[in-house]
């Protein structure tokens, strides 16, 4: 039977049989044709390693000096005013401006000072000495003022008789280390009064908080005059006695190595 004897209906369904044939043998080069090809992977940027530190930059930075810091620590103050000086002039009021007037003059010699009191509060005899040794002061002095006297009264610690044993000192032994210091500070201190012309009186005493104080500690007790008791508060008395106690301090300062 010859194709053109073929009807159009039977041309069609021959030319699609064969078209099904050729279709599995064509497609898989056809898609390799079409397929696009992948992009070649790129390098990936690898992280900076961080530059290795000199020994110059890790060595630790060393320790300032420790600073020469003298604590003040005014008496009395809020609801315990101290002794009546006349003329209602109270201990606690002219130990906080005497306090006051002394940090001026050390500020001037180039000494740091911190006050423990700097208003009219109350703070227990406890807690002056634990701010006091918290601070790592270099030299404490307590001031206090009184009458039956006239001048001023130094005083260095006084410990008990019995030396502490054992690890850790008690309490009331905190001293035991800085006495011959705080005795030496004392006579400074006397010795200058006398070279101003005021009079003065060094004693030995078990004032608190002198021997709960870690460092060299002594007290300064302005005395008043039962003939004229408000000399106590005036400018003149309380200049001269600081000036003496700050020329003391800083030759102490001197003394043990500090600039």
């Amino acid at each position: 039977m010859r194709w053109t004897s073929w009807t159009p209906k039977t041309r069609f369904a021959l030319f699609c049989a064969l078209l099904i044939c050729l279709v599995p043998i064509l497609a898989p080069a056809w898609q390799i044709e079409q397929e696009p090809q992948s992009a070649a992977p790129q390098p990936q940027p690898q992280p900076e390693t961080p530059a290795q530190a000199t020994p110059q930059e890790t060595e630790a930075p060393k320790p300032s000096p420790p600073e020469f810091l003298v604590v003040i620590d005014p008496g009395h103050g809020g609801d315990d005013h101290g002794a009546s000086l006349g003329n209602q002039t109270m201990e606690k009021d002219v130990t906080l401006s005497f306090a006051r007037l002394l940090r001026w003059e050390l500020g001037n010699r180039g000494i740091a000072v911190r006050l423990l009191r700097e208003s009219d509060v109350s703070v227990s005899l406890e807690r002056r000495a634990e701010l006091a040794n918290s601070l790592h002061e270099a030299l404490y002095i307590a001031i206090h003022a009184g009458d039956a006297g006239e001048g001023v009264r130094v005083y260095a610690p006084l410990l008990p008789s019995s030396p502490p044993s054992g690890r850790f000192l008690p309490w009331e032994a905190a001293q035991s280390d800085s006495l011959p210091r705080s005795r030496a500070l004392a006579s400074a201190v006397a010795a200058e009064l006398t070279k101003a012309q005021v009079e003065v009186a060094s004693l030995n005493s078990p004032l608190r908080p002198l021997n709960n104080i870690v460092a060299p500690a002594i007290a300064v007790e302005l005395a008043a005059s039962a003939d004229e008791p408000r000399t106590i508060a005036t400018p003149k008395f309380q200049n001269s006695v600081a000036l003496a106690v700050t020329t003391a301090i800083a030759k102490s300062r001197s003394q043990a190595g500090q600039p």
